[in-house]
């Protein structure tokens, strides 16, 4: 039915898509506002709408013997889908830096150094690094110019995120233990002075009488 060329691109876009749907399913579970935002889906489904053309020309339920006809359709459905892509990328991107921020929000550089010795040194230069990429990626995209390795590199890129938000997440009790820790420190250093206070002010006053 098809032509080898033609089950090559078939065979992209199809890998293409997963990769799309993984990061759309990644959004809708973790960002509420994505759940209203059918920018990606209509994406999808005008893509689905082109392969159906093609599907249609290729089973003879439409008749239509113009492989310009073929073509155009088929980068349509890339268009479309890299579109739902680089858009979902983005977003992946904004919402993964975000869960990192909040993760290590509230705590002292002290025990974020203490419990994530990597993390000012590799993952916050790392985060600042992905997320200039895919803001690069934004601005001089052209899905016209199609490729599949510029895509999975940045669909790379945010599954590094995450593999770094993962981390993050597995060493949060050590970041509340650090700290309960050293409150509790503070603590007895504040009550050992009060203590020590009181004993010199006690001392002093005994001084006083014995001396009046």
């Amino acid at each position: 039915m098809f032509s080898s060329s033609e089950e090559t691109e078939l065979r992209q876009v199809t890998e293409l898509y997963g990769k799309v749907k993984e990061l759309i399913l990644f959004c809708e579970e973790n960002h509420e506002e994505f759940k209203s935002n059918l920018h990606e889906v209509k994406e999808l489904r005008d893509a689905f709408d082109h392969l159906m053309r093609i599907f249609a020309v290729k089973l003879g339920v439409k008749e239509e013997k113009n492989e310009e006809y073929l073509k155009i359709n088929m980068e349509k459905v890339f268009g479309h889908v890299y579109r739902a892509g680089y858009d979902t990328l983005d977003y992946a991107t904004l919402i993964l830096r975000d869960k990192i921020n909040k993760e290590v929000s509230g705590f002292s550089h002290s025990a974020i150094q203490a419990a994530i010795p990597t993390y000012y040194s590799e993952i916050r230069p790392a985060v600042e690094s992905i997320t200039s990429d895919i803001i690069k990626l934004r601005n001089d995209k052209d899905v016209a110019n199609r490729s599949p390795e510029v895509f999975d590199k940045y669909f790379q890129n945010v599954k590094n995120l995450h593999k770094m938000f993962d981390a993050i997440l597995k060493t949060k009790p050590a970041l509340i233990e650090f700290t309960n820790k050293r409150k509790k420190e503070q603590l007895n250093d504040t009550l050992v002075k009060i203590a020590i206070g009181i004993i010199i002010g006690i001392a002093l006053a005994i001084i006083g009488k014995i001396f009046i």
